[in-house]
């Protein structure tokens, strides 16, 4: 296992239970991306009322946290950065207000480079947040434009460079490739634009289109990458990742030493995290839940409790809890997104079976052979070109029904 991993996943294991995760979901957009199936609106004259219902919700769940230390907070969207320094204070001093949170708690705000004033990000700074992650997706004007982006390659350089000035030492990038018509060239010109601002961690996702988006009803339209293009720009990232010093954690990011995100990584280790606000979703005390993607109907539900009893059920989308043949599935396809692999010894441990007899050896032994995953000292993992057709890898492994040896 790399070092790197190694001390990542140590440095978490001192962080268990009774420590939790925050997240706390920001749904509006100026404008929404054609790609983007995240829960957001464009009416941002409800901000107001809904930092109202977002800390009515805080407050309603305190007590059920109570006996947890927060040591990550995560404000998603949507585009957080369209709130006002004022919002922000108010937003912030409600989470030091509600929840137990931990001195050195990583604090992350998604910025986009449209929004994302220096004067705002001045005040972020002072308000205690300690890391950003900017939505630049690509430093090609072209491609920002096809893709909806608000901001150009220039833009999105100066938020850099103006969250270095206001204090910012862990900043993140998120990139995209795969994007309609991007060439390798285009994708590596982007890479290397994001190394030279010196930022400390690299997001990059490979674009999924989803059927309920605009890009999604394009059809063949579109002209994505073929699949072998997407998979070379996919080993192109690892490759200049690691030449310019970032180490791969999980699939889609990297990181310089001791800058890996300890929010996300909370989602790939299984441990407890609350989300709050529409479409957030939680793992908490051996349940997985999930509010409504619903804005006005979650602003409308907390006015009305002011009046009567609290009551969750017009909130929540799903709730259940996870059954023993659900948490071993959740913990070999989380563990093999990350570079640290599966423990396999901690998996007999945990679930009484070994891992090899419960996806198959002859499976192991097919992708080992095909230099797509590797076994050592105990663990398993996927190699970088495992990583790039993860999806189906793990697909087989995870299908009990193949098990027997063919």
């Amino acid at each position: 296992m790399d070092q790197n991993a190694e001390q990542v996943l140590a440095a978490l294991a001192d962080r268990r239970p009774p420590a939790m995760g925050l997240y706390l979901h920001i749904p509006f957009c100026r404008r929404k991306c054609p790609y983007c199936d995240f829960y957001s609106l464009e009416d941002t004259a409800l901000i107001h009322d809904y930092l109202d219902a977002l800390l009515a919700q805080m407050a309603e769940f305190s007590a059920a946290c109570a006996a947890y230390r927060v040591d990550t907070v995560f404000f998603g969207g949507g585009t957080p950065s369209l709130l006002t320094e004022r919002q922000w204070n108010r937003l912030l001093s409600g989470v030091q207000r509600h929840f137990r949170i931990l001195p050195d708690t990583e604090v992350t705000v998604e910025v986009n480079p449209d929004s994302a004033t220096p004067k705002l990000l001045k005040a972020l700074h002072r308000a205690g947040v300690n890391r950003l992650s900017i939505g630049v997706q690509s430093f090609d004007d072209t491609l920002l434009s096809a893709i909806g982006r608000l901001h150009d390659a220039k833009t999105a350089t100066d938020t850099v460079r103006a969250a270095q000035k206001a204090g910012f030492d862990n900043i993140s990038l998120d990139l995209m490739y795969g994007l309609p018509q991007q060439t390798l060239a285009q994708f590596e010109q982007s890479i290397r634009s994001a190394v030279a601002l010196g930022v400390t961690h690299l997001s990059a996702y490979g674009l999924k289109v989803e059927e309920n988006t605009p890009f999604g009803r394009m059809g063949d339209a579109l002209l994505l990458p073929d699949d072998d293009t997407f998979a070379d720009q996919y080993l192109l990232l690892c490759q200049l990742a690691r030449e310019a010093g970032y180490f791969q954690y999980e699939i889609s990011n990297f990181a310089k030493p001791g800058c890996a995100s300890r929010h996300n990584l909370k989602y790939w280790v299984r441990d407890p995290y609350l989300g709050l606000g529409p479409g957030a979703h939680s793992f908490f005390d051996g349940w997985r839940f999930a509010f409504n993607r619903d804005l006005k109907g979650y602003i409308r539900c907390y006015r009305e409790r002011k009046q009567r009893r609290h009551d969750l059920t017009p909130l929540l989308q799903e709730r259940r809890r996870i059954s023993e043949q659900e948490a071993m599935e959740e913990t070999i396809m989380l563990s093999l997104r990350l570079t640290a692999g599966l423990d396999e010894p901690a998996f007999a441990q945990r679930f009484g079976c070994r891992f090899s007899e419960l996806v198959g050896q002859w499976k192991l032994a097919k992708y080992e052979r095909a230099g797509l995953l590797k076994r050592t000292e105990g663990h398993t993992s996927l190699t970088p070109q495992g990583f790039a057709i993860s999806n189906l890898i793990l697909a087989d492994l995870l299908d009990w029904d193949e098990r027997a040896t063919p």
